[in-house]
């Protein structure tokens, strides 16, 4: 029976969620519009491109909750923290993707700073393992680097390359490297437009859009799409506070039912930026 489930599960990875070292979607803002976040500006850049971490004030956390496929007992956690100094941020992210029997995990260390006024980078070493029931565990090394660039209030560009040089998991198997490029495109205050391409060395090319529209001063609603999966997104948001914020999410694919998912953000200014302010 677990080879069984381990099997299916395995086949599930590659052909649907693509995961076994892939990034795993995290932060419910990003899920909500279409899986996006490559241009994003928020500690959610944790998960989606460490670039984003250079515009964080502080000392920030994340935490998310997404229960895969409701019904299979697949499980996606993460939690993410960053903190700001004069050169830079540095960040930690942990995630755990899976069920009993199948687990993968990841463990990153980030830096990120600005380049210029304009220009970011980022920088994750990344520790992957994967953990299968009666037959052990393996793990390896890789890392990823991005850049995001605000171009102007209304249009911020975004790229993140994963696993740029090749590391095999195993004779059969490599970390599938990844390049994504993206957009943010703000014409007001209340609106949000994400669009971002991904592309595999081994796989076709994913397309997502999402937008965010502030309904009220503590309510965000998101919506969007993806291409290669299919799937539709759907997204609430609410702000609590200056630095509370919770956000929920869910994703739909036309086979394998829903993803709801939930998070949490948090964040503290420190002392020295708040005597700058």
């Amino acid at each position: 029976m677990k080879l069984l489930i381990t099997s299916f599960f395995l086949l599930l990875g590659i052909t649907i969620i693509a995961q076994n070292g892939s990034p795993l979607p995290a932060g419910a803002r990003g899920v909500g519009m279409g899986n996006t976040g490559v241009s994003n500006q928020d500690i959610h850049s944790i998960f989606s491109n460490v670039a984003g971490l250079a515009f964080l004030e502080g000392t920030q956390f994340a935490v998310f909750g997404e229960q895969r496929f409701v019904g299979t007992g697949i499980s996606n956690l993460a939690v993410g923290a960053a903190h700001s100094l004069g050169s830079g941020t540095f960040g930690l992210t942990i995630q755990n993707y899976g069920i009993t029997d199948y687990n993968e995990q990841k463990v990153g260390l980030s830096y990120a700073r600005k380049l210029f006024d304009k220009l970011s980078m980022g920088v994750q070493f990344d520790f992957l393992n994967t953990r299968i029931t009666d037959y052990g565990s393996a793990a390896i090394f890789t890392f990823e680097i991005g850049f995001v660039a605000p171009i102007n209030k209304e249009l911020t560009v975004g790229a993140r390359i994963f696993s740029p040089m090749r590391v095999t998991i195993s004779e059969e198997e490599d970390v599938p490297g990844l390049l994504g490029i993206g957009f943010s495109y703000h014409p007001s205050k209340k609106v949000t437009f994400n669009g971002e391409v991904e592309k595999g060395i081994d796989t076709d090319l994913s397309i997502r859009a999402g937008i965010e529209y502030h309904i009220h001063p503590v309510v965000s609603l998101r919506v969007g799409g993806a291409a290669n999966p299919t799937l539709a997104t759907f997204g609430l948001g609410f702000r609590i506070s200056d630095q509370f914020n919770i956000d929920i999410a869910t994703t739909y694919h036309q086979v394998l039912g829903l993803s709801p998912g939930i998070g949490i953000r948090y964040g503290l200014k420190n002392s020295i930026q708040k005597k700058k302010r």
